[in-house]
């Protein structure tokens, strides 16, 4: 087994595409933290979570330590892990469902990870 910490950085948009205003993308990033460290309660492969907002870029950064097999798992988890959070607060994601109600929209734009 093997620990990766993973930073995943998404640009935050409304539904018709313009940018989030700034206290409106500080909430997102506080809200996800939040959705974050719930799920980290319930998997033990993952900790160390950490959210961080951007208001110049329109952007917010999710980040976590996961132990899995190798790198490929550990992306996937987390992957998993973070998307459900987005979710879990109203926000969309390409290629799942959107909810029910108008979150916002969150488009990758960079992955890193690093073994620890």
């Amino acid at each position: 087994m093997m620990q990766v910490h993973i930073t995943h950085e998404f640009a935050v948009r409304m539904p018709e595409g313009s940018r989030l205003p700034t206290e409106d993308l500080h909430q997102e990033g506080e809200r996800l933290m939040e959705a974050l460290l719930d799920l980290e309660n319930c998997n033990e492969d993952v900790g160390d979570v950490a959210t961080s907002s951007d208001a110049a870029r329109g952007a917010v950064v999710a980040e976590l330590v996961v132990t899995a097999v190798d790198e490929a798992a550990a992306v996937e988890k987390a992957t998993t892990v973070i998307r459900s959070a987005i979710h879990t607060i109203g926000g969309s994601t390409a290629g799942w469902d959107r909810p029910s109600e108008q979150g916002a929209d969150y488009h990758p734009k960079a992955v890193q990870l690093e073994r620890v």
